[in-house]
C-alpha cells in the first residue's frame, strides 16, 4: 500500500547534510574541555539541541553560552561539507511550497551548513533558537507543518536520529529514515534508504507527494 503526503519535512544534520563528523569533533572537544565523557552522550546528542545536551550533562555550566560556542565551532568546520547523496537532486523535484526543514542547529548555523553543501534554503526553516522545546518534543515539526499550511499527520518527515524520529512521531507525522542504520519498531516509519539517490518522487493529479524506492511505493 502506498502513502501520499501533502508536504515533506526534513531534519538537517545527518539527513540533508553529512555533518555528523563535524558535530562529533566539536562536541567531543567541548566535552574534553569540561570533563564530560562524550562516549556516554554521543548517541543522545544526535538530533538534540546543543543547549539541551549541555544542560543535561553539565548543569553547572551556562548552557546558552556553551551552546553558542559549540555552534560557532561547527560553523568554523564547514569547509568541504557535503550533502547526503542525492539530496539536492531530490529536493529539486519537490515543489518549493511543499517542503521545510526542522533542525536542532541554530538558524545561523543551519543556513551556513546549507550554503556549504549547496542546498537551497527553504522558505520555512524551523531552527533550535526558534522553538521553546527541542527534539524529541514535537514542537519543531508541528511548527514546520503549520507554517507550510498542512496538518502534521499529512506530512512525511525525513530523519536519521532516534531523537528526531521520536519528535516527528510525537507530532503525529509519518517518518522515512534516510542516511542512517537506525532501527526502531514503529508502524509509522514507512521506509528507509541509505541516500536520496534511491528515491523517486511522484506527484499525483491532486498534487499529493509519493515516493518510489527501488520500484516499490512507500
Amino acid at each position: 500500500m502506498s502513502h501520499k503526503f501533502e508536504a515533506f519535512l526534513f531534519d538537517l544534520d545527518g539527513t540533508l547534510v553529512d555533518s555528523n563528523g563535524v558535530v562529533d569533533r566539536v562536541m567531543e572537544a567541548w566535552c574534553q574541555q569540561n570533563g564530560v565523557s562524550y562516549s556516554e552522550i554521543k548517541d543522545s546528542n544526535y538530533g538534540s539541541r546543543s543547549v539541551d545536551t549541555v544542560a543535561a550533562v553539565a548543569p553547572h555550566i551556562d548552557a546558552v553560552q556553551a551552546a553558542a560556542d559549540i555552534e560557532a565551532g561547527e560553523r568554523a568546520e564547514l569547509v568541504d561539507l557535503r550533502e547526503i547523496e542525492g539530496a539536492r537532486s531530490f529536493l529539486s523535484q519537490v515543489p518549493q511550497s511543499r517542503w521545510a526543514i526542522a533542525t536542532s542547529s541554530y538558524l545561523i548555523t543551519a543556513k551556513a551548513k546549507l550554503r556549504a553543501a549547496r542546498i537551497p534554503i527553504p522558505s520555512v526553516l524551523v531552527a533550535a533558537d526558534g522553538v521553546i522545546e527541542g527534539k524529541p518534543h514535537p514542537e519543531a515539526y508541528m511548527k514546520a507543518s503549520m507554517e507550510l499550511g498542512y496538518r502534521p499527520e499529512d506530512c512525511l518527515v525525513f530523519e536519521d536520529s532516534e531523537t528526531g524520529v521520536r519528535s516527528a512521531l510525537n507530532a503525529g507525522c509519518r517518518v522515512f529514515v534516510v542516511g542512517s542504520s537506525l532501527v526502531m519498531n514503529e508502524s509509522r516509519i514507512v521506509g528507509r534508504s541509505a541516500s536520496y539517490s534511491e528515491l523517486q518522487l511522484l506527484v499525483d493529479e491532486d498534487g499529493r507527494l509519493e515516493i518510489v524506492l527501488d520500484s516499490t511505493f512507500v
